[in-house]
């Protein structure tokens, strides 16, 4: 069986024909995460066109895909997922093809859990741009803690890793706080000078457009080099993503993935301060492949229309 995989992030869209237990071929483009009143599915499908016609693999009438599996972020309801299911619908048939495969539309965190622990029970933390906590119990049924976005918290996750940095370097251009070397990435992000303290101020003072994330895998490179205040940060959103997992019995299986917890010493931090072991799951797509590989069909959460 030949499918189709997307994982669509907030900071990329990851994605990948797969033919039955292997990845024939795959690719990384820019998020289409959609937005308020904007779906985002013509980004989607006209990249998606682009993507299948330039493919070295072959998915002719004689070797056509099968199914569709989409990840998205920012697609939970009910009524989000048929929403953007019809939108797909449409821009798929005018964009890559006039006639529909079967598809399923899921939030990307769900796509990461069931990439991780098949239909069973489990739980996956998930720490990148943000952070999120989802579990599927013996039921089927999912449970969710985090995921807010970064206006109301995504504590731990690298936006927020990130904003910690700029209001560090921001007490210590006040006086207030201590010195750190966390002042060379925020500069870096601001475009500006690191030396010069007046330019990182106003650029600091007036940013408008912020996007902390970019910030939150130095924040941990600092902290394993010893920055005091990186390593204060680290400790505080180790413990805060702990806490995702706080509530849940020892007995559930729970699985990281995200470009934050490539980091050993913050999922070591996690580990401790949620004292359980954690295991790390290094690519969505390819562990879902496995796991469609061994069963020999997709997952029956997968298969849904």
């Amino acid at each position: 069986m030949r499918f189709l995989v997307i994982d669509g992030g907030g900071t990329s869209t990851d994605i990948a024909v797969c033919d039955g237990v292997s990845i024939a071929t795959r690719s990384s483009l820019p998020s289409v995460k959609p937005t308020a009143g904007n779906p985002k599915t013509d980004e989607l499908c006209r990249m998606l066109g682009s993507f299948l016609a330039t493919s070295p693999v072959d998915h002719t009438e004689e070797a056509p895909l099968h199914a569709l599996v989409i990840g998205m972020a920012g697609i939970w309801s009910d009524a989000e997922r048929y929403s953007y299911r019809q939108a797909l619908r449409e821009s798929w048939q005018t964009y890559v093809s006039p006639s529909m495969i079967p598809f399923v539309v899921m939030s990307d965190a769900e796509l990461a859990l069931t990439s991780a622990h098949g239909n069973g029970q489990g739980a996956i933390l998930i720490a990148g741009t943000g952070s999120i906590m989802l579990m599927r119990d013996t039921e089927d049924h999912l449970h969710r803690c985090g995921g807010w976005g970064p206006l109301i918290d995504d504590a731990g996750g690298g936006y927020w890793l990130g904003q910690q940095a700029c209001a560090a370097v921001a007490r210590m251009l006040d006086g207030r706080g201590p010195e750190t070397q966390l002042i060379r990435p925020v500069a870096s992000y601001l475009r500006v000078d690191s030396s010069d303290h007046a330019a990182v101020r106003n650029a600091l003072r007036t940013t408008t457009a912020p996007s902390f994330a970019r910030i939150g895998s130095a924040v941990l490179q600092y902290a394993d080099e010893l920055d005091a205040v990186a390593l204060d940060i680290r400790e505080q959103g180790a413990r805060e993503l702990a806490l995702l997992i706080s509530s849940l019995e020892k007995s559930i299986n729970v699985t990281v993935y995200g470009s934050l917890m490539r980091n050993e010493s913050y999922r070591r931090g996690v580990e401790r301060y949620s004292d359980r072991t954690l295991t790390l799951m290094d690519d969505v797509v390819a562990s879902l492949v496995d796991k469609i590989g061994r069963a020999d069909m997709l997952p029956p959460s997968l298969a849904r229309q």
